[in-house]
C-alpha cells in the first residue's frame, strides 16, 4: 500500500480561500503582548517614582545646632570687671587630678556673688516678660 499522494499531471493553483485570518490573529496577539509589556514597564516606573518620593520625603535633614552663648561680636552687653576676673581665675585652675589640688581649686572659686547675679538675672527676665 502506497499512501503517498500522486499529483502527476495536475496543475498547481492558488487556494481561493482567505488565509489571512490566521496572520491577522497572530499580528493582533503580538500587538496585545507589546501593549502589556508597555503597561508593565509604566507600572514599574511609577512604583519606582513613588518609592523614591517616599524615601526622600522620609529623610530628616541634619541640622547643626546653633551655639547658645553669644560671641563677642554679637554680645551687646559690656563685661563687668568682676566677671572678667572670675573667668580669668577659672583658667588658673590646676590640671592635677589629686584630691588636694581639686579641694584647693574649689576653695579658690568665688561663689559669694552667685546669689546676687542670679537675682539680677531673674529681675531682667521678669522685666523682659512684662514687656
Amino acid at each position: 500500500m502506497n499512501n503517498e499522494p500522486n499529483f502527476e499531471g495536475e496543475k498547481m493553483k492558488m487556494p481561493s480561500e482567505a488565509i489571512s485570518s490566521g496572520l491577522e490573529n497572530k499580528a493582533e496577539g503580538e500587538t496585545r503582548g507589546v501593549f502589556i509589556i508597555i503597561l508593565f514597564l509604566a507600572l514599574v516606573v511609577i512604583l519606582a517614582g513613588l518609592f523614591y518620593w517616599y524615601y526622600t520625603a522620609s529623610q530628616v535633614p541634619v541640622m547643626t545646632p546653633e551655639p547658645m552663648r553669644p560671641t563677642l561680636e554679637t554680645n551687646k552687653e559690656p563685661e563687668t570687671t568682676t566677671a572678667t576676673a572670675q573667668v580669668e581665675s577659672y583658667g588658673a585652675m590646676s590640671t592635677s587630678d589629686e584630691l588636694t589640688a581639686i579641694e584647693a581649686d574649689l576653695e579658690s572659686t568665688n561663689l559669694d556673688s552667685l546669689d546676687t547675679e542670679l537675682n539680677q538675672i531673674d529681675t531682667e527676665l521678669e522685666a523682659a516678660v512684662i514687656e
